[in-house]
């Protein structure tokens, strides 16, 4: 499905779950800026500047509409990691509520930060409606990133809410593959990385819900956030250019709005069923070799070998131009709790088709019998 789109050489890249491809549509809007227009945005007044600072303004908005939130509820980062790192570091919460297969970006900053943790097997609303109190903090990933395990993180932001926590969402793995609406889940904030929806390197965003916005310290300080100072201290902007010192990415985020506007075009719903097919022909093509699979939402399918290692399975596939991540994928605790080294895995994204399943598929059959 529109593969024509994505300049790679003929490979079967199967490693969106770490990086997605990008459509020669945004990697032609990062080079616009700076072909035509490449100023600081929101400083100088000449016209290139102000051409900056629309382009931006205008990918901000659309990166906001497309998980259903405003413009003002929406800070960019330079990922997934960077947004949990800002609600970690300005954020004061007494406890951390999280699932076994957290990512590092949202287990150890906490563990850093000296954050009391508590830790569930899975996303369980009995416990959290018993245990979650005022000043604690849900931080759950919303798909795995192991096994696509889909969690139910509406009902989870519900519970927080009612018990006067707070709810913070990885979002790295969903906003990406299906619809997204922070309308209906209704989270405090919500981290995501551009390069895993078809955008730059380097570029995320931050979800703050109006009503915490107060609550929230910036992570990073310096010019761009500052209304005004004296020698003795300074008078910060609100949400979220308060929250975004420096020179930003312009080139980044505005070819993250025009990622968004990519997606968008094809529609949401049409990739996470694209997906759903790809995943079930995977599982059902590998029911006959001699691997576990763990595979418990679309998108994603890890595979363990009886016969070789992950890394030396990754290494076969990587000669005969398969693309997949062998390791522990940084859920580290889930592996270790379980004595168990690592998987390869397979992660699907839109411009996937069927003859990539199948030479996977195919490979990891014969990878199996030796």
């Amino acid at each position: 499905m529109y593969r024509e789109d994505f300049p790679l050489p003929d490979v079967t890249y199967l490693d969106s779950a770490c990086m997605s491809l990008r459509p020669e549509k945004v990697i032609e809007k990062v080079n616009r800026y700076y072909r035509e227009y490449p100023g600081c945005s929101g400083r100088s007044s000449h016209s290139i500047s102000q051409k900056a600072s629309k382009e931006l303004e205008q990918a901000r908005r659309k990166v906001a509409n497309f998980i259903d939130a405003s413009r003002g509820e929406l800070m960019f980062t330079s990922g997934t990691t960077e947004g949990i790192n800002t609600v970690a570091r300005g954020l004061d919460v007494e406890r951390v509520f999280l699932t076994e297969r957290e990512h590092n970006s949202n287990r150890a900053v906490w563990q850093e930060l000296g954050v009391e943790t508590v830790n569930m097997e899975g996303l369980d609303t009995d416990f959290l409606e018993s245990e979650l109190r005022e000043g604690d903090l849900l931080s759950v990933l919303h798909v795995s990133n192991l096994d696509g395990k889909v969690f139910d993180v509406e009902e989870a932001c519900r519970i927080a809410d009612e018990q006067g926590a707070y709810s913070l969402i990885d979002a790295a793995q969903s906003i990406p593959h299906r619809p997204f609406s922070v309308q209906s889940i209704e989270p405090d904030f919500v981290a995501f990385s551009g390069h895993k929806m078809l955008g730059p390197s380097g570029t995320g965003g931050l979800y703050v819900a109006k009503k915490v916005q107060e609550d929230l310290s910036p992570l990073k300080y310096g010019g761009g956030a500052v209304e005004n100072s004296s020698f003795s201290g300074n008078e910060r902007k609100s949400f979220p250019q308060g929250f975004e010192p420096g020179l930003k990415n312009i080139a980044g985020f505005t070819g993250l709005g025009a990622a968004v506007e990519y997606l968008e075009d094809i529609g949401m719903e049409k990739i996470q069923r694209h997906e759903e097919k790809l995943t079930d022909e995977i599982v059902r093509g590998l029911e006959e070799a001699d691997v576990k699979v763990f595979c418990e939402g679309p998108g994603i399918v890890s595979v363990a070998f009886n016969s070789v290692t992950h890394g030396e399975a990754a290494q076969y596939l990587d000669r005969r131009d398969i693309k997949v991540r062998a390791g522990r994928h940084c859920v580290h605790p889930w592996f270790n709790d379980r004595n168990f080294d690592g998987t390869v895995r397979a992660s699907l994204h839109l411009y996937n088709t069927e003859e990539d399943v199948e030479k996977f598929v195919k490979e990891v059959r014969k990878l199996s019998r030796l």
